[in-house]
């Protein structure tokens, strides 16, 4: 028979899961009294030996499909994001000025970044959705799962490479019965971010019960928030600017300040130019062709103004991306012979999101004297006063926003046989294939070499028309003379040749075969010793083609390079069990070990081991703990990106001089892997006087070393001069000691020191009235993440919740929530903690004053109610940040700037949901 794989952190909620709605199962251990623990071998996401009853020493925290339900989770990644141990940093309202991975939804535990939290689906590694090794949730059908194990420590043993901090195991209901559907529709309080979803799954027995099928298909679509008015804490345009007031260092004045109504100075839709004390200075050309005075504010830093004539160059930035998703999936397993097993499983998904990025810009562009299109005004003070030319500054409204069109096709299926000996030994073997095809394309994408011949306009001697000089001349009979002077004075025709779309389409490919056996080695002195090893191969591939244009980097944004490589890796791996107390009284010691040996094609070999402890000194009271050495491996993108030449002015410390110079930035065939030493440690207690309480707290540190990172040029160029040989082998001299050339390569440079505490009490308990009571409570305290990007220079970035620091995040996060369940309705509340932080932990009151570093927690309250109508149909409904919490102003210092961070904080308000669900 075909062995039910449960994870053991969930069996602690199965039997109320399985008949109640509105109860999350969620834990990190199973109950001891559990009798399914009797009666099922389970396999854990963090260890891969099945034994009735073990617990492995690693924390896990299980989402039952519930959890999912209770919230209203259109997606998978919408829960798991709530979890306190992970950090939003790419979903479709934080990737909103990310140009080619925008409305992508990305797992990111501990804020290290979503390629070093390792993604499976049914205990397998899932096919990387770019070249980073990163999984995009939008491609996992979401009805389909009955529930997500999260092991929130390091398991590169069990499971291979990028696993550091944590296992994101994503598990399909493979013991469905019937018939289930479900629709559901949204808006927010505003009238918009509307979605929509629909959702089938179907599973039933066959041939008498020796087989199963599942089928699910989902379809899901939110039209986002388009654009950054359509909030009104947005509208008020907050940003951070230098303050006026400041008159040096160590004056008790802060250098920098949050205003209201911060707008570009150095650009304005009409076109302008800048202040010089001349009568070409100061200029706003208006449409019609006529010039005027400017109307400055008060201009902060030569960038930003508050007040007067000037671009909110954020305006037309997306809020949250508009996303359509569409899955569908089927797995079949068949008991072919008495102990041999047939299985299959397969999915299909695609995304397709359009975001608006940004309006083109021009700063700084040169119009000559002669120009047909200057105002007659200009032109005239020009002459007079001999100017040759003005350089003129403008924001492109005309052209349309710079916008992110996304796709994203998913292809994954697993075929496999398993089986059980006449010894009682178990084994797996499979073989699963995975393609990704992501097209990107930026539309509107300004190409600023055809601006600038565009723009060198003459008059034709001829025919008295504008022309380009370059037509005129002969160089490019197609260019497209454009007028810049004034909103709306461009010609579409112009427009379009100035602009184009940028393409690059990726093509990734998985192929995996894996062998797994496991069973029981002998008897020990306390029971059994269990064990599991097998060999797996990997291969995958990755190939990127990308435009003309783009290729030469002649667009204004993202220049996508093409990108070709492949990698093998070969693994042997094992892990043992060995009990080594096992008293009457309720004592117990077991210990967990694994081991796996990788050989990468690119990186080399590397050996990863995983050591750990389980004791119950008491039958109420667990300690365990952990310590294991986990990897991530460089992947394609960072192996093989093809150079792309650029110039930069680079400060020569050896000359004194500025030096204009070549930047080679390339990948790096030399990179070896991300090596982490991950420590936990944890108690659970579970009372005999209260059942159903159970309180755990497990501490964890995560120290990479090796951390694959790239530097800026200058910084390359300066530890040359300091000495260090391995800089200097990248920057190119000429005789004179002028630097020719930079290469700027990633390298194993960084260190990443991670510490914190992780919370969870839960209690759940029948009520007289035959009711059941849920109350679950998660939190997370993240003291130290010490990060050196150069390995040099740590900064402690916990307690950062600003947007200036990439590596920042909350001190405090919490998640709890009460279900309250009759035969007939449920009622389910939850409560979502982002703790106070600071902006910038790096800056002190010389750099920002206490009232504008200090930001405050938010408190973020979730309804929800189910009510049965008939035993087959079920309505629910539900409202999603019921308060209406503005995100508190936390502004983005960038060329488009943010009010907010919206990797922390809520940027839709309140909205509502209501379904209907249906199961026969």
């Amino acid at each position: 028979m075909r062995l039910y794989h449960v994870g053991a952190p969930l069996l602690s909620a199965v039997s109320t899961a399985a008949i109640l709605f509105a109860v999350p199962a969620y834990a990190q251990d199973s109950s001891t009294e559990n009798n399914l623990l009797e009666m099922e071998e389970i396999v854990v996401s963090s260890s891969r030996i099945k034994k009735s009853g073990f617990e492995a020493p690693t924390p896990v925290t299980v989402l039952g499909g519930d959890d999912l339900a209770a919230r209203g989770a259109t997606n998978v990644a919408d829960i798991v994001n709530e979890l306190p141990g992970f950090t939003g940093t790419i979903t479709p309202t934080a990737t909103v000025l990310n140009s080619r991975g925008s409305a992508t939804n990305v797992l990111d535990l501990r804020g290290l970044g979503g390629n070093r939290n390792l993604v499976l689906v049914n205990g397998r590694r899932h096919v990387p959705t770019d070249e980073f090794g990163v999984v995009d949730i939008n491609v996992v059908p979401t009805l389909a799962v009955s529930r997500i194990e999260v092991v929130t420590g390091g398991a590169s043993a069990a499971w291979g490479s990028d696993a550091i901090s944590g296992v994101i195991d994503i598990r399909y209901d493979d013991q469905l019965e019937g018939l289930k559907a479900e629709a559901q529709y949204g808006i927010s309080d505003e009238g918009d971010n509307e979605n929509y979803r629909v959702s089938l799954a179907f599973g039933a027995n066959v041939a008498e019960g020796r087989g199963h099928v599942l089928i699910a298909a989902d379809y899901n679509e939110s039209k986002g928030l388009p654009d950054a008015r359509g909030r009104e804490w947005s509208r008020e345009h907050w940003g951070i600017i230098a303050n006026p007031d400041d008159t040096g260092p160590n004056d008790g004045i802060a250098a920098n300040m949050f205003a209201p109504d911060v707008k570009l100075f150095i650009a304005s839709p009409n076109g302008v130019t800048l202040p010089d004390g001349t009568a070409l200075g100061n200029l706003e050309f208006m449409p019609g062709g006529t010039a005027v005075s400017r109307q400055l504010g008060d201009v902060i830093g030569g960038v930003f103004m508050t007040g007067g004539s000037g671009a909110y160059f954020g305006d037309q930035t997306a809020l949250a991306i508009p996303l359509e998703r569409k899955n569908i999936m089927a797995a079949f397993n068949y008991e072919v012979a008495e102990g041999l097993n047939f299985y299959f499983e397969g999915n299909a998904g695609q995304s397709a999101s359009e975001g608006a990025l940004i309006d083109s810009f021009i700063f700084g562009e040169t119009i000559k004297s002669g120009n047909p299109y200057l105002p007659d005004s200009v032109q005239a003070e020009m002459d007079a006063s001999g100017t040759d030319s003005i350089s003129l500054y403008r924001t492109n409204s005309e052209f349309g926003a710079i916008t992110s069109v996304s796709k994203t096709q998913n292809l994954r299926f697993v075929a496999g046989f398993d089986g059980e000996f006449s010894n009682g030994w178990t084994w797996d073997v499979y073989y699963q294939y995975g393609r990704v095809d992501f097209s990107n394309q930026q539309t509107n994408n300004m190409i600023p070499g055809n601006l600038s011949l565009a723009a060198d306009v003459v008059t034709d001697p001829v025919t008295g028309e504008a022309v380009c000089a370059s037509a005129l001349s002969g160089q490019n009979p197609n260019c497209v003379p454009i007028n810049l002077f004034g909103v709306g004075s461009p010609s579409a025709a112009a427009i379009d040749y100035v602009t184009g779309t940028s393409i690059s389409d990726t093509k990734l490919r998985q192929d995996v075969v894996a062998a797994t056996v496991n069973g029981d080695l002998f008897e020990g002195w306390t029971g059994p010793i269990s064990t599991a090893f097998g060999v797996e191969y990997r291969k995958e591939s990755l190939k990127r083609e990308v435009d003309d244009v783009s290729e030469q980097a002649g667009f204004l944004i993202t220049n996508a390079q093409p990108l070709e490589g492949e990698y093998n890796v070969k693994e042997g791996f094992g892990e043992v069990l060995v009990p080594l107390l096992n008293t009457d009284t309720g004592q117990s010691l077991s210990f967990n070990g694994a081991v796996r040996y990788t050989d990468y094609s690119t990186s080399g070999t590397v050996l990863t081991w995983k050591t750990g402890l389980t004791f119950d000194p008491i039958e109420e009271l667990r300690l365990r703990g952990t310590i294991s050495r986990d990897i991530r491996a460089p992947s394609i993108g960072e192996v093989f990106l093809k150079t792309l030449l650029l110039f930069e002015n680079i400060e020569n410390p050896f000359t004194g001089n500025v030096d204009f110079t070549k930047i080679l930035n390339t990948g790096n065939s030399d990179l070896q892997e991300e090596r982490a030493l991950t420590k936990t440690f944890g108690v659970v207690y579970s009372p005999n006087w209260l059942e159903g309480l159970r309180l755990s707290v497990d501490w964890y540190d995560i120290g990479i070393s090796d951390a694959i990172q790239s530097i800026s040029s200058s910084a390359i160029v300066q530890g040359c001069f300091e000495g260090d040989d391995a800089f200097c082998d990248l920057v190119a001299f000429e005789p004179d000691n002028t630097i020719a050339s930079v290469t700027n390569r990633l390298l194993n440079l960084g260190t990443y020191d991670v510490r914190g505490l992780d919370f969870e009490a839960q209690y759940q308990t029948v009520l007289n009235n035959g009711a059941t009571l849920g109350v679950k409570l998660l939190g997370s305290y993240v003291y130290d993440k010490n990060i050196a990007p150069d390995g040099a220079n740590e900064e402690n970035y916990a307690g950062d919740v600003g947007a200036e620091n990439i590596f920042g995040l909350p001190k405090w996060k919490a998640r709890g929530n009460v279900a309250y369940q009759t035969e007939k309705y449920g009622l389910f509340a939850n409560v979502r903690y982002v703790g106070a932080g600071k902006y910038n932990v790096l800056w002190g009151p010389e750099q920002l004053s206490d009232e504008d570093n200090n930001i405050s927690a938010q408190v973020y309250v979730d309804l929800s109610a189910q009510y049965q109508l008939r035993e087959w149909i079920e309505v629910y409904a539900g409202v999603n940040n019921v308060l209406d919490n503005d995100p508190p102003v936390a502004p983005l210092d960038f060329i488009s700037p943010q009010v907010t961070n919206p990797v922390h904080y809520d940027v839709v308000g309140r909205s509502f949901y209501f379904g209907v669900r249906t199961q026969f």
